[in-house]
């Protein structure tokens, strides 16, 4: 009997000893959050501003591509379609991005035959700095003689717009501020079909009423007829073919510094990519005009 006692008085100490110590550590820990809480919640919302900012960003930490690392080689010379291929290092972020201020900086490009009476596809990554003004020029060729004879390839009412031959295709996604977008117009000119995709998607179709006659002239990358972008644009593409939507979307997936598909078709590409060469091997070298500066310090998409 006694022994039977002293086990439960031994159990009950035991007891007790353990509550006293889960009691001393509860303390402690209440104490150390007392402590330093207000140290831990002010690191936890630095690194959320940090990262909204895109400050922390892993992307920003992957390497990137100098000017001219990726290319296309035409072996046969500008023009030529035997043998092509894309050469260098291709597929990395690149090291800068065109910036335009919204005043009278753009790019020119040589005339390009694509838009006289033939199917093409234009895309490229843009990111707006205002919210809320419209016509900001991507593209834009025209003819003077006739607005029948104009491109406008912009942002209108702060959403992608395909506009030629009086007839105006508008998209329905909301291109916001401080976003890379990757836009994409296709124009097939036996079936008048032109579509705008958004981001790999399909955004907007719709049919023309005519065909797209320029013939002559110059084309500007960032300027819409005295509309300046206010932005940034890169890895402008353009094709003398239609794409497929499977093609748009491998574009969007490959990224900011993603290469062209359909090297036999790619007409000309600026990577913009701290110059305004055309790297598709077809010597399409632009001239800027006004001052476009090109940025290092971008947040990538």
């Amino acid at each position: 009997m006694k022994r039977k006692v002293k086990k439960v008085l031994k159990q009950g100490e035991e007891k007790n000893s353990l509550l006293n110590e889960l009691k001393i550590k509860s303390q402690a820990a209440m104490e150390y959050l007392m402590t330093y809480g207000w140290a831990i919640l002010i690191i936890a919302l630095a690194l959320g501003v940090l990262y909204s900012l895109g400050i922390m960003n892993p992307k920003n930490f992957a390497p990137r591509a100098p000017p001219g690392s990726c290319f296309v080689f035409r072996p046969n010379g500008p023009g030529t379609t035997d043998y092509v291929s894309l050469q260098g290092t291709c597929g990395y972020l690149p090291m800068y991005v065109a910036s335009f201020n919204g005043v009278k900086v753009y790019i020119t490009v040589p005339y390009l035959s694509v838009f006289y009476q033939h199917s093409f596809t234009v895309t490229a990554w843009v990111n707006y700095n205002d919210e809320f003004s419209n016509d900001k020029g991507l593209l834009f060729a025209c003819q003077s003689d006739s607005v029948d004879k104009c491109l406008h390839i912009t942002r209108r009412n702060v959403k992608p717009y395909f506009g030629f031959w009086a007839d105006d295709l508008a998209g329905n996604t909301y291109l916001s501020r401080n976003k890379w977008w990757f836009l994409a117009f296709t124009w097939d000119s036996l079936t008048k079909q032109r579509n705008i995709s958004v981001n790999g998607k399909l955004d907007a179709r719709g049919t023309s009423r005519g065909l797209l006659n320029v013939s002559s002239g110059q084309v500007s990358i960032g300027n819409d007829w005295g509309n300046y972008m206010n932005g940034s644009i890169a890895n402008v593409q353009i094709y003398n073919t239609v794409l497929t939507p499977q093609e748009i979307q491998y574009l969007y997936q490959q990224g900011l510094g993603g290469g062209p598909v359909r090297l036999q078709n790619l007409v000309a590409w600026w990577p913009l990519n701290g110059d305004a060469k055309d790297y598709s091997g077809n010597n399409n070298h632009g001239t800027i005009y006004g001052g476009v500066t090109f940025v290092q310090n971008y947040n990538p998409p």
